[in-house]
C-alpha cells in the first residue's frame, strides 16, 4: 500500500495550508496510508554545520525532531506540502527544515523521483515575493518530481474554499499525483527548475539564482534557457557538491584547524554577547 505524507507548515488549525493539503490527499484514488505532520508542532533547531550527516551512515546528531520528519518523508511515496507566505517568503520553519538538508545526497536515495506537490497560500496580491523560488529548493535537493508549486490567493482561514476553482484544482492534483504528471514552468519562469526569480547579467543574459542556469532575455522579457547546459540540481552537480566539495572542505578544515584557531584567537576575549 502506498504512503502519502502531508506536511503542513502553519500554526493555524484548519487554515488554508491545512485545508488544501487535506483536499488533495483525500482525493487520491489509489488505496493508500495517509499521514499528516504539522511541522510547527515539532522542535527544529538550526543546522550546526558539523557535516556529520555527509556520511551515509550518520543521521543528523542534533537532538530534535528533524530525523523523524526526514524519515517520514523518505518512507512516503508522495509528499504534499502546505506552507503559507510570511513576509515575501515561505514560513521560517520551512526554511529551517530546508537548511537541515546538508545530508541530502544520502536522503535522496529514498526520495528521488517521488511526486511532490507544494501549496502556498498568500494573503496579499503582489506580496508573494521570493516564496515560490524558495519553496521549490527542498524538493530539488531531495530530487523529487515536482508535480506543482501552486500559489493560492487566500487571506482568511478557510477562504481558499470560497473559490470552487481552488477545490477543483486540489481534487485534480490528488487524482493525478501518481499518474506521471510533472510541473511545467510558465513562459516567464526558469524552464530548468521553475523558479520565477532571475539575476540580470551583462550582454542581455540572465541567470536563475536557484538552479544556476543561464540564458538570454528576449525583447519581450521572456527568458530563454534553451542553450543552458548547467543545473546545480542535476545528479552530477549534486554529487559533485555534496559528495565532493563539501567533504573536501571538511577534510581541509581538519588539516588547517590549528592555523585557523590561531586566526580566531584575537577575537576570543571580545565577549560582548547579551541575553534577555
Amino acid at each position: 500500500m502506498k504512503k502519502v505524507l502531508g506536511l503542513v507548515v502553519s500554526h493555524r488549525k484548519l487554515g488554508n495550508s491545512e485545508l488544501l493539503v487535506k483536499e488533495i490527499i483525500r482525493n487520491i484514488p489509489e488505496e493508500c496510508k495517509r499521514e499528516l505532520i504539522r511541522l510547527t508542532d515539532l522542535r527544529l533547531e538550526p543546522c550546526k554545520a558539523c557535516y556529520r550527516c555527509l556520511q551515509p551512515e550518520n543521521p543528523c546528531p542534533v537532538k530534535d525532531d528533524f530525523n523523524f520528519v526526514i524519515e517520514k518523508i523518505k518512507k512516503a511515496d508522495a509528499l504534499i506540502i502546505g506552507v503559507p507566505v510570511y513576509f515575501l517568503g515561505p514560513h521560517g520553519y520551512y526554511k529551517m527544515l530546508t537548511d537541515r538538508l546538508i545530508g541530502a545526497q544520502n536522503d535522496a536515495q529514498g526520495t528521488q523521483g517521488k511526486p511532490c506537490v507544494i501549496v502556498m497560500p498568500y494573503g496579499t496580491k503582489g506580496w508573494e515575493g521570493y516564496s515560490k523560488a524558495a519553496a521549490i529548493i527542498m524538493s530539488k535537493l531531495l530530487r523529487m518530481k515536482m508535480v506543482d508549486c501552486w500559489q493560492v490567493h487566500a487571506t482568511l482561514p478557510g477562504e481558499s474554499l470560497l473559490n470552487p476553482e481552488n477545490i477543483s484544482y486540489a481534487q485534480a492534483l490528488g487524482r493525478g499525483i501518481f499518474t506521471g504528471h510533472e510541473y511545467h514552468p510558465g513562459s516567464r519562469d526558469c524552464s530548468v527548475c521553475g523558479s520565477d526569480l532571475f539575476r540580470l547579467l551583462p550582454d542581455n543574459r540572465v541567470e536563475c539564482p536557484i538552479c544556476g542556469a543561464q540564458g538570454i532575455l528576449k525583447n519581450n522579457g521572456v527568458p530563454d534557457f534553451t542553450d543552458s547546459d548547467y543545473c546545480r540540481f542535476s545528479d552530477q552537480e549534486m554529487d559533485e557538491h555534496f559528495k565532493g566539495w563539501l567533504l573536501e572542505m571538511k577534510k581541509r578544515f581538519f588539516t588547517e584547524k590549528g592555523y585557523l584557531k590561531e586566526l580566531q584567537k584575537d577575537y576570543r576575549d571580545q565577549s560582548w554577547w547579551i541575553r534577555p
